[in-house]
C-alpha cells in the first residue's frame, strides 16, 4: 500500500511537482486507517537506521542525528485520525506531493 505517493493514476493527469497526482480508493483508505490505528510511531520507525536514510538522500535531509527519527512523531496521531475520518465517511483520497 502506498499512502505516501498514492496508488492509482488519474488518466491524463499532468505532473504537479513530484509527478502527477494519484489516488487511494476508499477501500484502501479503510485498510490504511485500520493499519495505522493498530500501530505506534515507535513500531513504524523500528529498525530504521538514520544513516541509511541519509545515504539514500531521503527527504527531508535531516538524518545526521540519531534522534532525527522523532521529527514526525507529532504528526503520526493526526495522520491516523485523518485516515480514520476519511474511512468512516467512505472517502477515497487524492495524494499529491508538491
Amino acid at each position: 500500500m502506498d499512502i505516501v505517493h498514492g496508488e492509482e493514476p488519474f488518466a491524463g493527469a499532468d505532473d504537479w511537482g513530484y509527478g502527477p497526482p494519484r489516488y487511494v480508493t476508499a477501500g484502501r483508505v479503510r485498510l490504511a486507517a485500520d493499519t495505522l490505528t493498530q500501530m505506534t510511531y515507535d513500531h513504524l520507525v523500528q529498525g530504521v537506521d538514520p544513516s541509511e536514510l541519509a545515504a539514500a538522500e531521503i527527504y527531508p535531509q535531516i538524518w545526521d542525528s540519531p534522534t532525527s527519527l522523532g521529527w514526525a512523531r507529532d504528526l503520526f496521531t493526526p495522520l491516523t485520525e485523518f485516515f480514520h475520518a476519511a474511512a468512516s465517511d467512505g472517502h477515497a483520497m487524492v495524494i499529491w506531493l508538491g
